[in-house]
Order: structure tokens, then sequence, then C-alpha cells
């Protein structure tokens, strides 16, 4: 219903109040009582339902027999989500304190759809049935009621009580298509075919010149396999209204899932041409086109020519250069991208994801100076945000501009206490104190990349106590632990810590490959070459499944294998590392030799 019930229960409580009868004047116990429930009446008004609760809560407890503070009081219950009230026994001890008022008052129709609606939510569909047929009782013509009641029907599995509760909607508000639909999904689950069949075809027959009815009833026979009446039902769609984007897009849908891509792309070629979409819709279906053959590594040649359809038809719209250059970046041309974007931008200056989005093709593309210079051209049109600060701190550490990106981490920092310090030890707790779960760790990813850009600079010393701040504010950071272990074991550090916190990072994440590959290589280094062989190679084979593949993988697969005295596999792995990283040193002083060097 759109009604919002906690208005309806003011509105309700209120009028119940000055009704004559409503309440024995003379108590004192019903005064205090209504003082309370005026009070948390207003309360609620205010957005405070916290507050309102507590007043509910003590105008029932001065008199239970007062029904509406018994009411409000278990509405507001269910809606104050503290661990106490949350379970199962009191949710259904809160539905219990509003049952009071409307099995007193079973005409109050808002109250008692209120009521069901929360019933039905709880899981007492037949408390919520029961209040439904009431209602449909007293209100035989009261369609809203019909269709929540066929509806509780449906989740009590009485299917045939639902759609005649539908049928009846039906006689009194006449046929429609959504109601079509809900009865022929009845009928579906009833293994009715031939009863979701006829319904469509009522349909049809209820306004023979609308050519949506024939897509719905081509729809069905697609659900149960009938491709043949699918294709039938919608060709005549499409000789009824040629030019309707709806029936293209039907038309489409059915030759993708039988696999017809040419007839597809005609389809889709034709509805984007259509009238009937607006080009926010001819966007979002093309874009789930567009992923589609991304996802499937298909031939992008059917995509761009389609999106040439769009870009013909609105060369100037900034949604659709949007979609352009993610198209783009997505298939790795960056360099159009970025031009596809740059145009959005000269038309929508203000908008934030435009900028970043430039950004990010000028990262992937490797040009950082340029990503720090589209940051400040950005910065005198918008209130830049913390996504592109942290965007142009990664952009300064690549330009190895260090002290950039260290004034950039320390920003977003002081964002959340001036007083936190970069690298010196925090041990007061006044900083975690008045931070939630949220807050925690998003210090703990900034000081873990503040650590990441210390240790690109050389600065081994501030890498570690930023990783210890980091540590600080989130103490099982898998990404932290996993950073300070490798970075530990790559300058020769306290490897007995290093295994630990790697263990700890790869149990709270075991299918991550660079989890597994830091445990690996911090097994490698402690000499243990048997066991890091096993987790190496696992972190190879998930990274190929996931299509992520680095050199560094491979390389570390390689200097495993040798020091397990298999130099045909340790050649093969370093060759293999060598393709992805080709100006390594150390890797093609590795093949050349084929053998084994620190550095």
């Amino acid at each position: 219903m759109k009604k919002n019930p906690v208005i309806i229960l003011l509105l309700l409580g209120v009028v119940a109040m000055v009704t004559a009868g409503a309440f024995a004047g003379n108590d004192e116990l019903r005064k205090k009582a209504r003082y309370y429930y005026l009070e948390g009446a207003r309360r609620q008004a205010e957005g405070n339902n916290i507050a309102a609760y507590e007043y509910f809560k003590k105008a029932y407890s001065l008199d239970p027999s007062y029904d509406e503070a018994a009411s409000a009081y278990g509405m507001t219950r269910l809606m104050v989500k503290t661990d106490t009230l949350q379970s199962e026994t009191e949710l259904l001890r809160s539905l219990e304190y509003m049952r009071q008022f409307v099995d007193k008052y079973p005409g109050d129709k808002n109250e008692s759809l209120s009521y069901a609606y929360v019933a039905g939510r709880l899981d007492t569909i037949s408390e919520a049935i029961r209040i439904y047929e009431r209602l449909d009782s007293i209100y035989p013509t009261a369609d809203m009621t019909l269709l929540q009641l066929a509806e509780a029907y449906m989740a009590d599995h009485q299917g045939k009580k639902a759609i005649n509760a539908l049928d009846r909607y039906e006689n009194a508000q006449g046929k429609s298509p959504q109601v079509s639909l809900k009865k022929m999904s009845y009928m579906l689950s009833l293994g009715d075919t031939t009863g979701a069949v006829d319904e469509a075809t009522a349909l049809i027959e209820y306004n023979p010149n609308e050519p949506t009815f024939r897509i719905l009833k081509g729809n069905l026979y697609e659900v149960i396999g009938n491709n043949d009446s699918t294709l039938a039902y919608f060709h005549q769609a499409e000789e009824m209204n040629p030019g309707n984007g709806t029936v293209k897009m039907a038309l489409a849908n059915y030759y993708k899932n039988i696999g017809d891509s040419v007839e597809f792309d005609n389809k889709m070629y034709e509805a984007l041409l259509s009238e009937d979409f607006m080009l926010e819709e001819k966007v979002s279906f093309l874009e789930e086109y567009l992923q589609s053959l991304l996802n499937d590594k298909s031939d992008t040649g059917r995509g761009d020519h389609l999106f040439s359809v769009l870009m013909e038809q609105y060369p100037h719209e900034p949604v659709v250069l949007d979609l352009a250059a993610r198209y783009s970046g997505a298939k790795g041309d960056y360099k159009d991208a970025e031009e596809q974007i740059g145009y959005a931008i000269d038309l929508d200056p203000n908008n934030v994801s435009y900028w970043g989005q430039l950004m990010q093709y000028q990262l992937a593309d490797e040009r950082g100076a340029d990503a720090m210079k589209t940051y400040h051209r950005a910065a005198a049109h918008i209130e830049v945000p913390n996504g592109l600060k942290l965007m142009y701190a990664s952009a300064a550490t690549t330009e190895k501009n260090f002290e950039e990106a260290e004034k950039a981490y320390a920003e977003l920092i002081h964002e959340a206490n001036p007083d936190l310090p970069l690298t010196d030890s925090i041990s007061d707790t006044k900083f975690r104190g008045s931070l939630n779960f949220d807050g925690l760790t998003r210090l703990c990813s900034l000081y873990t990349m503040l650590g990441d850009m210390y240790y690109t600079a050389g600065e081994i010393d501030k890498t570690f106590k930023a990783y210890d701040n980091a540590l600080f504010f989130y103490a099982s950071s898998p990404l932290t632990l996993n950073n300070y272990a490798y970075f530990l074991t790559e300058t020769d550090g306290d490897l007995d810590k290093a295994i630990k916190m790697s263990k700890e990072a790869l149990d709270q994440d075991p299918e991550n490959e660079t989890y597994l590959d830091t445990y690996a290589w911090v097994l490698f280094k402690r000499k243990d070459y048997k066991e890091a062989l096993e987790y190496q190679k696992q972190a190879v084979e998930t990274a190929e499944l996931a299509g992520e593949p680095a050199a560094e993988y491979y390389h570390h697969l390689g200097d495993i294998y040798f020091m397990n005295h298999q130099p045909e596999e340790a050649l093969k792995n370093w060759e293999r590392a060598l393709e992805l990283e080709p100006e390594n040193e150390l890797l093609k002083k590795k093949v050349a030799h084929k053998t084994f060097f620190f550095k």
C-alpha cells in the first residue's frame, strides 16, 4: 500500500482519542497514558522513532487496555531495531500489541491493511489472510484488498483462491496486463499451462488492437517452450505496429535466446531507431548488450555497428558519449575513451563521474602526469570528492611525486581527525572511540595505501609505521596484513611475523591469488620450498582461471621450481613471466642462463 502506515497510525490515534467514548475521561491512569501517547505521536511526527517508542511504551504500561497506545507501541517496537526486540518472539509480541486495535475496530481499513502487511512480512501468513478476508467481507469491492489477499493466498500455497481473488478484482476493475500476468504466473505455478494460455487469449480478446497483449502471449509460449507460437505472436504484434520498439525488443530477445545473432542484431538495430524508447532506455539496453559481448569475449564489431546507430542519432548527448567512453575503455582503447569522455565533459563540466572516468583512463594508460592535470582542471568545476583525491594520490605515486601523494593521503586522513599523525605510532584509543566500522576500515585503507606509497618511495621505516597505524584501526584487515607480510619478506625483515600475518590474511580469503602468492613467497624465503610450491601453484591456477595471470606469479613459481630441483619447469615459468614483463632484466638473466639469480 502507498500510504505511510506510521502517519495513518498517528491520525487514527488522534481521531480516536477525541471521539466520544474512546476512553474514560475520569480515569487518572488513562489521562496519564493519553499524555504519553500524544507526546509519542508528536515525537514520531518529528521523525524521532526512538523517543516515540519510549513514550508509547509508557502509555501502554500505564493502561494496557488503551488500544491506540498498544498499537502504536507495537508498531514502534518494530521500528526500533535493537537485538532484544528483533528476535522472532519479540517481533510476534509487537504484532500482538497491534492486533489489539484491529480486532476491536475491524472496520478500520487502513490500520487493518498495515497490520496485515506486517503480519505477512513476519511469516504469519495465516494471520494476514484472516485480516484480508475480514476486510473483504466488510468491503467486498475494495480492489487493493483483493490484490493483497491474492498475494497472501499464493504465499500460503493456495493458488486457486489467489486466482479467484484476481478474477473478482478484474470483474470490478476490468482486464489489465499486470493482473493477467499475475494470474498466468499463478497458473503456471500450479502446472495449469492451458489456463495460462486461455488467460492470455482472453486478454487479447478484451482489446484485439493492443500489440503488447500479443507480446505477452508470445512471452508465455516462450516460457513453456513453444518457440513457433512465440514467434507467430511476436510477428502478429509487429504487423499491427511495425514501428513499435517494445515488439522489436521482444523479437531481439527471442533471437538472442535461440542463438540467432544476425536476426538479433537486426532487431536491436530497429529498436534503436524506434521513437517509442527514450534515450535513457536505449542506452540501458545497448549497454547491457555491449557488456554481454565483452563478458563473452565476442567479436565487438557487432557492438560497434549498433553503437554507431546510437551515436548518429544522438551525437551531442553526454550520456551517449559516456557510454562510448566506457565501451572503449572496456576494450582497452584508452585514447578513444579519453576523447569521448572529454566531449562529455565539455557538454557537462559539472559531472563528477565524467572527471573520474577521465582520470581512470589516463591512469590505465600509464599517464599519471595527465591524470594529475585533470584533477586540477576538475577542481575548477566541481567540489572534488574523495574518490578523485585517491586517484590523484595514485597518479602522484606513479609519477614518483611522493610529496604530492603524501599531501593527498594526509588530507584524506585528516578529514577523519586533524590530529592523526601519518607515521608516528598511534596508541591513544580516543582516535577510535567516535568511529563506526566504516570509519575504522576507511582509515585502515588510507594508512595501508600510504604505506604502499612509502614503500614505492623507498622509505621502508615509514612503510611499516603506516601499516602499524592501519592495523590500529582494523587489526584483521587482510589487505594490510598481506602487504605488510610481503614487504617484510622483500626487505629481509621478520619472517616469523610475516608468515603469521600472511596466514591470517589467507585464512580470511583462501581463494585470493595475491594472498596465495604472498604466503608462498614467505615460505620460499623461509626455505620451505616444498610447501611454497603447493601454494604458488594454487596462486597461478587461480589467477589463470580469473583471466588475470601476473608476471610476478610466474616469476615466483619459476624460482620455487628451481629450488625444488625442477629446472625445466623453472625455465618454462620464467619464460612465461618474461612474455608478460619483457623489460625485466632479472628475468632476462634467468632465462638466458637457465639458472637462478638473487639479483
